[in-house]
């Protein structure tokens, strides 16, 4: 996630946009979505993302 972005929009919907816009975010929404996950079980659903990515996307998500 782009530390910093912003539009000057307290609004929370526009925030919440922001976040879930980020390439795998959304991704990683859904997976949590079906359940309870550890990071290793994030990582085997999303073959294709990178542990360094998936470690960045979640601290944006937690924010």
């Amino acid at each position: 996630m782009a530390a910093g972005r912003t539009y000057g929009d307290a609004c929370g919907i526009a925030r919440a946009l922001d976040v879930l816009g980020d390439r795998w975010a959304l991704m990683i929404v859904r997976e949590l979505l079906l359940g309870p996950k550890r990071f290793t079980d994030l990582r085997e659903g999303l073959p294709k993302l990178s542990a360094d990515v998936l470690a960045e996307r979640l601290r944006g998500l937690e924010e």
